[in-house]
C-alpha cells in the first residue's frame, strides 16, 4: 500500500520541495504537491503541523555497549563513593546469584563528593568474593575489586601493557589495559542479551535513529551477532566494525562485508589511538594544565600496518583520536598508504587543528565530532587544558571553513544517543554550567541536521539510498515537534521525536 504524509512542514536536505511525501514498499517514490501526488486507496498520514526529514545516522557508537547497560547496575546518579557502595550492595540483595560478575557502568568521580575515583578496597567492602567491575563513564577506565581481579588473572606481579596501565593496589585499569582485561569477563546468557540488543535498538528508535553502529566488535561478540542475525532482531541497519585482532568474526561474517544482510554489515575497521581530554589520557602536541601530554595506545609502526591492511582490503578504518597529537599521527601514516577513497574516519577529533583539516581535506579524511562533549565535558576541559584551547573543542564551523565535511555522533554508552540534543550543542555550544565554550564555532542547525544525516550516510558509502529525502531514497523517517531549522535556537533541545520510520515502517511512536 502507497502512503502519502501530509499537512506538516518537510525537510528534504535535497533542492526539492512539496507539501507531500509518498512512500511504497519502504522507498520514497513521490515527493511535492498532495493534490498532485494524491490517489485513492492510500494511506494518509497526517503530520498535525509536525516536521518530516531524513531520519538520524549515527556515525559512531557502540551498540553492543549499550545494550549491555541493561545487563548493567547504573550508577549515573550517584553522588558519593557510600551511594555506590549501596547502590551494588541493593542489587546484590535483589539480583545477584552467586559467582556472576556484577558490572557496573555511569560513575564519574567528578560527580561524586570526595573528587577521585573508587578504590579496589572500598569495593571490597561490599564483597570479597563476589567479582564487582565498575566501568568509568568514559568507558576508557575502570575498578574491579580483589575478587575480579582474581577471576581476570591479574595480580601485583601484572605488567601494565603498552598504551594502557594498571593500579593493583587500588583497582584501577586504564586504556588498553581496561579494555583487555573487560573483554574476558564472561559473557550473560544469550536469551539474556538478545532482549537488551531489542532493547537497545528501540531506545535508539526513541532518538530518531534508523542506521547505527557498533564500533570495535570484539570476537566474543561472534556468537551472540549470529543469533541475533539467525532470528532477524535487527530492525534498525547497524555497521559493525571489527578489532583488527578480531579475526573470527570477521571470518564467520565475511559475506557481510559493505553489505547489509538481515539489516547488519560490516563497514570496516576500528582502533584506538589515545584516550580521552577528561581524563588527561587524549595525546596532545601542547601539555594539559598540569604538565602532561596523554600517550598513544599504537606506535606508528602498528598504525601503520593497520592502515595498510585497510587499504590492501579496500575497508574502511575508523580511528580513534582525540588529541591533536594522535589525528597528526594518523594522518601522517595514512597520507604514506593513502590510494583509493576508503573514507577513512577520525573518530572523536575533539582537538583537531586548522592545518590538520587541511591535510584531511586533501586525504579524503572523515573527522567526526563527539558534539555533547561541549555540554557534558566542557567545564572538565577548561580546567584540565585551560581557557583558551578549550574554546576550540570540537571546531566545527573551523571544519566548515576549510570546506571538510563533517559528521558528528554521540558514543553511546558513553551517553543517550541523543540527536536532538547534539544539535542543540552545536548550535549553542553550552557547557554543563551555562557557560558558551567557544561561540566563534558554533553552527547552523541546517549544518547540524546535514551532519546527522547525508553527512553521515556518506561516512558509511550510502549517500546513494539514505541521509535526503529524494524518489528512490529509503523510507527512512524521523517526524519531529517542532522544525529545528526554524524554532528558537535556544529552545532545539525540546524538540520530540513523535516517531521514527524504517523502510516504511513505523518502529517508534511518542505515547
Amino acid at each position: 500500500m502507497k502512503t502519502i504524509y501530509t499537512n506538516g512542514n518537510i525537510i528534504t536536505l535535497e533542492n526539492i520541495s512539496g507539501n507531500a511525501l509518498v512512500e511504497e514498499n519502504g522507498k520514497i517514490i513521490g515527493i511535492g504537491d498532495y493534490q498532485n501526488l494524491y490517489e485513492e486507496n492510500m494511506k494518509v498520514v497526517d503530520l498535525k503541523g509536525s516536521t518530516l526529514m531524513p531520519a538520524f545516522i549515527d556515525a559512531h557508537s557502540h551498540l553492543s555497549g549499550y545494550a549491555m547497560n541493561y545487563l548493567q547496575v547504573a550508577l549515573d546518579d550517584c553522588q558519593s563513593i557510600e551511594d555506590i557502595q549501596e547502590t551494588i550492595r541493593a542489587y546484590i540483595q535483589d539480583n545477584h546469584q552467586e559467582d556472576q560478575f556484577i558490572n557496573c557502568k555511569g560513575y564519574n568521580q567528578e560527580n561524586l563528593k570526595e573528587k577521585q575515583h573508587i578504590t579496589k578496597q572500598q569495593l571490597d567492602s561490599i564483597s570479597s568474593t563476589i567479582p564487582i567491575v565498575i566501568q568509568h563513564y568514559t568507558g576508557h577506565c575502570g575498578v574491579m575489586n580483589s575478587a575480579a581481579l582474581h577471576r581476570l588473572n591479574i595480580t601485583k606481579d601484572t605488567k601494565s601493557p603498552s598504551g594502557g596501565y594498571i593500579d593493583y593496589d587500588q583497582g584501577f585499569l586504564e586504556e588498553n589495559a581496561y579494555t583487555f582485561y573487560i573483554q574476558r569477563i564472561p559473557m550473560p546468557s544469550l536469551k539474556e542479551l538478545k532482549k537488551a540488543y531489542r532493547q537497545a535498538q528501540y531506545q535508539y528508535a526513541s532518538y530518531g535513529i534508523t542506521t547505527l553502529q557498533d564500533g570495535m566488535i570484539v570476537d566474543e561478540l561472534k556468537d551472540i551477532y549470529q543469533v541475533l542475525i539467525d532470528s532477524n532482531d535487527f530492525f534498525l541497519d547497524v555497521v559493525g566494525y571489527p578489532g583488527f585482532e578480531s579475526h573470527q568474526f570477521i571470518k564467520t561474517f565475511k559475506d557481510y562485508q559493505k553489505v547489509y544482510h538481515h539489516h547488519f554489515k560490516i563497514g570496516g575497521y576500528k582502533t584506538f589511538l589515545d584516550g580521552s581530554p577528561q581524563n588527561k589520557t587524549a595525546w596532545t602536541i601542547d601539555p594539559y594544565v598540569d604538565g602532561t601530554y596523554g600517550y598513544p595506545t599504537l606506535t606508528d609502526e602498528q598504525l601503520h600496518n593497520y592502515l595498510l591492511k585497510a587499504i590492501q582490503e579496500d575497508m574502511q578504518i575508523l580511528v580513534h583520536c582525540n588529541g591533536d597529537q594522535a589525528i597528526q599521527h594518523y594522518i601522517n601514516e595514512y597520507q604514506k598508504v593513502h590510494q583509493q577513497d576508503i573514507r577513512p574516519v577520525i573518530i572523536h577529533a575533539q582537538m583537531m587543528r586548522p592545518a590538520q583539516m587541511q591535510q584531511a581535506k586533501k586525504l579524503g579524511m572523515i573527522p567526526s565530532f563527539f558534539l555533547a562533549h561541549v555540554y557534558y565535558f566542557g567545564d572538565i576541559h577548561r580546567r584540565n587544558m585551560g581557557e583558551l584551547r578549550a574554546q576550540t573543542i570540537s571546531p566545527l564551523h573551523s571544519a566548515l571553513k576549510y570546506k571538510l565535511l563533517f559528521t558528528m555522533h554521540t558514543d553511546a554508552p558513553v551517553i543517550q544517543p541523543n540527536m536532538i540534543e547534539t544539535i542543540h550543542v552545536a548550535v549553542n555550544r553550552q557547557t554543563q554550567s551555562g557557560l558558551t565554550l567557544g561561540k566563534e564555532e558554533c553552527i547552523e542547525p541546517i549544518d547540524a541536521l546535514k551532519a546527522l544525516t547525508i553527512n553521515a550516510a556518506y561516512q558509511y558509502h550510502e549517500e546513494n539510498h539514505k541521509g535526503t529525502l529524494k524518489v528512490g531514497k529509503n523510507a527512512d523517517f524521523v517526524i519531529l515537534s517542532d522544525n529545528p531549522l526554524t524554532i528558537n535556537k535556544n529552545s532545539i533541545k525540546n524538540i520530540q521525536v513523535l516517531m521514527t520510520i524504517k523502510d516504511g515502517h513505523i518502529v517508534y511512536e511518542k505515547e
